[in-house]
């Protein structure tokens, strides 16, 4: 069992299933597949998704056992993370802990719950180097699959712009200090507040802090944040005073086209101009969509179902409205004008297809668009009476905040 635990691969693969509960077609792809010998079985998305929802409730501890020992942290990180799909900062306010020791304990509940998988429901005779690719330099494809995924599956969140650039700061200053780099920081104004995934942003400001300080030796790197119009503006000019490292405008062109990558799906952008020369290599601005709160009304006669969906919205960019009076939405979305009205269709006394048809007459809701949310499968019947999209129950935090994700796109482009 123990040179389970030291085998990368079979840690990478059970991360990677995880992060893809929800999506049988990428989750089909899963290696674990042929390690938990599903091939040929039907639908092996979903044999493979309840033998891992199984195995993270074979880590739940006894009752016997403390709420604060690490076993019920592991367990809860893993449940809350990739059954109910909630972010990592969430996890970690629910837990009273900090992102960082979330991190370690779910990195440490990975391993556990690959052990589980490969002693109680690997196949006889499996061994884990015929079907796991060992693990080689990433290529294009799997960049482009990363970058998929990140769309998909990582909601966009409001952020602090301060806090993120610091976090991105301090990981980068092992590298700052042995190039003799200093790095300043200035904001034009308060600090602003922005909407992105926090996991691409922070991936994308570590590429371009690294681009800039490998291209500024014995230099200095200014960035300033200053919020402009809707969008908040991150800049980066490297001022280079000694020679370059060696290959370090490859690696900076490698790590600038990556953070170009990465900032897509917060629908960002970033600029790089050349600079003046050798001792201005780069300048470069990143442009984030400023924060800003989108009223929502949810209208749903289960308290628990508004409870669970403004759980989902808690820290991201969209403010939460529910009622559980169909008789009351219309005067309310008359009160609050949302921007996005999410409707359940069984509700009692005034039914969901009718309320739905009284919000499209009514002047003030009428291009307001709807999201219906329900147990039945309605898609043609919704789309036919006018409804902007509609999802399906039990709904995940990801594909709650993706259906509102894509209704404010639509809403900006026109």
């Amino acid at each position: 069992m123990e040179e389970r635990r030291s085998d990368r691969s079979l840690v990478t693969a059970v991360h990677k299933a995880l992060r893809c509960l929800y999506d049988p077609t990428e989750l089909s792809k899963s290696p674990l597949v042929r390690i938990l010998d599903l091939e040929g079985g039907g639908d092996t998305a979903s044999a493979l998704r309840h033998i891992l929802t199984v195995a993270i409730e074979s880590l739940k501890p006894g009752a016997n056992v403390s709420r604060q020992a690490n076993v019920w942290r592991m367990y809860r990180v893993l449940s809350q993370r990739y059954v109910e799909q909630f972010a990592q900062r969430e996890v970690a306010t629910n837990l009273g802990l900090s992102t960082r020791h979330v991190a370690r304990l779910e990195s440490e509940a990975l391993r556990a719950l690959s052990d589980v998988l490969w002693s109680r429901w690997r196949r006889p005779g499996a061994e884990l180097g015929d079907v796991v690719p060992s693990v080689s330099s990433p290529s294009a494809a799997d960049a482009e699959q990363e970058l998929d995924w990140l769309k998909r599956s990582c909601p966009i969140e409001t952020l602090d712009a301060a806090e993120v650039l610091q976090a991105a700061l301090e990981v980068v200053a092992p590298l700052a200090h042995a190039l003799h780099t200093e790095v300043e920081c200035t904001s034009a104004g308060d600090p602003p507040r922005l909407v992105g995934q926090p996991m691409a942003l922070r991936q994308t400001l570590l590429n371009l802090l690294t681009a800039a300080i490998r291209s500024a030796p014995r230099g200095r790197v200014c960035i300033q944040t200053r919020a402009q119009a809707e969008a908040v503006w991150i800049e980066f000019h490297p001022v280079a005073t000694g020679l370059p490292v060696t290959d370090a405008t490859e690696k900076s062109q490698e790590s600038l086209e990556m953070a170009r990558q990465l900032i897509g799906p917060s629908g960002g952008s970033l600029d790089v101009l050349p600079g003046a020369g050798p001792e201005e290599p780069f300048r470069a601005r990143l442009v984030l969509p400023a924060a800003e709160q989108v009223a929502i009304l949810v209208i749903d006669d289960n308290v628990d179902a508004l409870h669970l969906l403004e759980r989902y919205l808690a820290g991201s960019r969209y403010r939460f409205h529910g009622t559980s009076d169909p008789e009351q939405a219309l005067a309310l979305a008359g009160e609050l004008a949302p921007q996005i009205i999410v409707l359940d269709i069984m509700l009692p006394g005034l039914d969901g297809w009718e309320l739905l048809g009284r919000l499209h007459e009514h002047p003030q809701t009428r291009e307001t668009p709807v999201i219906i949310c329900t147990i039945m499968p309605q898609e043609d019947l919704a789309a036919a009476l006018g409804a902007a999209a509609l999802i399906r129950k039990p709904i995940t935090q990801l594909a709650f905040l993706a259906a509102l994700d894509a209704q404010l796109g639509r809403l900006s482009k026109e």
